[in-house]
């Protein structure tokens, strides 16, 4: 058992109950899609607390989550319990979820095309091979192709961000990342963040698009990037004894602005 313990995650998880594919048939396709949204809100903050599980035991109350949903015939949750367990922090080795996951998107589910990425981002580089990475952004392409917003918000993050092997474009990454907020996808807006961020200005506009992603930010994690903002706007606005960013602060502190708020205030 000791030996288990110490090496477990380099062997598959044996924890899990078999899948119910009935369960899956009797989902329904809205069902399907509320349950989609919720794992991949969740799943860059996997073994930590978030805004949905905010307490030291988010974790294992996340754990309990994903199970009942893949015991409710949602089976992306079921794969993503067998190489993530939020309960303990484990990540379980990426071959078995893979293979299935690519037999699902050969059979045209969008939502396992886009959990591939969301699966190999979080494990460890040394142990991800290039296969997998490789299969994931295929499947990356293709599910934004076919319009799934998770796909396209991914994808549309690591163009403004540049990573992952692809160089950074945001007049591609854009159109991508809004048109999955629009779907109401509200989680990983590091990407917009980032690029607001770089075109910081006096301006009204801009520093109301930038409050507004980084506020969104807090709503989806434990995230207090928009109270830091409005810090460093009232030093700025005492440095040039400004009564406009004054008020521009007080009023972006007492707004609560929603997803489509943020979209609507579009890219500048």
């Amino acid at each position: 058992m000791l030996l288990y313990e110490s090496a477990r995650e380099y062997f598959p998880r044996n924890d899990l109950r078999s899948f119910d594919e009935r369960r899956a048939r009797l989902l329904s396709a809205e069902r399907r899609a509320a349950y989609e949204r919720e794992l991949f809100g969740e799943l860059s903050q996997w073994s930590r607390p978030s805004q949905r599980y905010p307490t030291e035991g988010g974790p294992v109350q996340r754990e309990r989550r994903w199970r009942q949903l893949a015991g409710e015939g949602f089976e992306l949750a079921h794969i993503a319990l067998q190489v993530l367990q939020p309960d303990g922090g484990y990540v379980y080795p990426l071959e078995k979820p893979m293979k299935r996951l690519q037999v699902l998107a050969e059979q045209g589910d969008t939502g396992a095309m886009c959990l591939m990425t969301s699966l190999v981002a979080q494990v460890k580089k040394a142990r991800v091979s290039l296969e997998h990475s490789e299969t994931a952004r295929k499947w990356l392409l293709l599910g934004a192709e076919q319009g799934h917003a998770e796909c396209r918000l991914q994808l549309g993050r690591r163009l403004l961000l540049g990573v992952d092997g692809m160089a950074k474009d945001a007049q591609r990454g854009l159109p991508l990342e809004f048109a999955a907020r629009r779907a109401g996808y509200a989680h990983d807006v590091d990407g917009l963040v980032a690029h607001f961020q770089q075109r910081w200005s006096p301006e009204s506009a801009d520093l109301t698009r930038l409050y507004c992603w980084l506020s969104i930010d807090g709503q989806s994690r434990l995230s207090d990037g928009s109270q830091k903002m409005l810090r460093l706007l009232r030093i700025e606005a005492r440095r040039l004894e400004s009564e406009r960013l004054t008020a521009l602060a007080g009023q972006l502190e007492s707004t609560r602005f929603s997803l489509q708020a943020c979209v609507d205030l579009g890219a500048g």
